[in-house]
């Protein structure tokens, strides 16, 4: 009896389409994982080389940080007040290398928000 269900050609069709779909589907998994593994190697790359910057971005962080409390402190006020007055004079150009370098640390994103509210 199981001969004669296994002769079917019926059976033979069904058997194949199940062995083809199984067969399909384990090739599939196999790329999305590799696909997965390649993803995850990206992203370990990616996030070593944006720590090689993270430095560059801890000491702007740190000088506007002190130009900006030096603006509170007593003793440095007028001399802040005196620079802000030498670069009121600043050329342009000097403040867009100001924003390049902000921009190329931090986030492009953000300097162009700021240049399209002016």
């Amino acid at each position: 009896m199981w001969l004669a269900l296994l002769k079917n050609p019926l059976t033979k069709l069904v058997a194949e389409k199940t062995i083809g779909a199984v067969t399909h589907k384990l090739k599939k998994d196999a790329i999305i994982r590799e696909k997965e593994i390649q993803n995850a190697q990206n992203v370990d790359v990616q996030s070593l080389k944006s720590s090689d910057n993270s430095l560059k971005d801890e000491w702007l962080v740190i000088v506007f940080s002190l130009i900006f409390i030096a603006h509170f402190v007593p003793g440095l006020q007028d001399a802040m007040q005196r620079g802000w007055d030498i670069l009121s004079g600043a050329n342009d150009y000097f403040w867009i290398v100001i924003l390049t370098i902000v921009g190329g640390s931090f986030g492009s994103s953000s300097i162009t928000k700021f240049i399209k509210k002016k």
